[in-house]
């Protein structure tokens, strides 16, 4: 019972969390306000996450493992690799205009100088989200398909280039709407792997 009810109060603290995180940043939040907002006081926030960061990989961990799930998903319900990598990048662009608070935040931790204190998490959370794309990309890198890349290059053509240049339009330092980058990006997509 009382194994449940930590479950339960790590549970609201990270749901209290996540809207604070991605509306405000992780500068922006404080402890107090996560406490308030979850209903627990700060020893019982503080018997679960050792600091505010515990917090914040946790919410990270939800927030990426979302928009693996979208990207890997969108990729992997088709036959043909080009369009099944097209509908990935579509995907991340997507995610990024639909939850553009989440798109920030992942942004925001992954540059953040403490989240290398969580590498092997951050690692398996990676991993988890590549090895689904991977699983269903090396047959067609072995059929020939698609160009021998490596699969850190083929991640960044169907998220990473998207997330960066949608972080740009987000915080105004790109004039591109991501209608038309997306559109320009699937084109360049299907050119640089289109085997020939």
């Amino acid at each position: 019972m009382k194994h449940k009810k930590s479950e339960l109060t790590r549970a609201r603290i990270i749901a209290a969390a996540r809207p604070l995180f991605t509306e405000k940043g992780f500068d922006e939040t404080s402890v107090a306000e996560i406490c308030r907002e979850s209903g627990v006081s700060n020893g019982a926030l503080f018997h679960q996450f050792k600091v505010k960061e515990d917090i914040a990989f946790a919410v990270f961990s939800e927030v990426r493992g979302e928009f693996w799930d979208r990207v890997i998903s969108a990729m992997v319900v088709h036959d043909d690799p080009l369009n099944g990598v097209e509908a990935a990048m579509r995907a991340s662009f997507a995610y990024q205009q639909d939850n553009p608070g989440g798109a920030a935040f992942i942004k925001d931790i992954t540059g953040a100088k403490w989240i290398e204190n969580y590498a092997g998490e951050n690692r398996e959370l990676y991993d988890a989200g590549i090895q689904r794309g991977l699983a269903w990309a090396r047959p067609h890198f072995e059929s020939g398909h698609l160009p021998p890349i490596s699969p850190d290059a083929f991640i960044t053509l169907v998220s990473g280039a998207p997330q960066w240049i949608g972080r740009m339009i987000r915080i105004g330092m790109a004039d591109s709407k991501f209608e038309d980058i997306a559109d320009e990006m699937a084109v360049l997509i299907r050119r640089a792997l289109t085997v020939r």
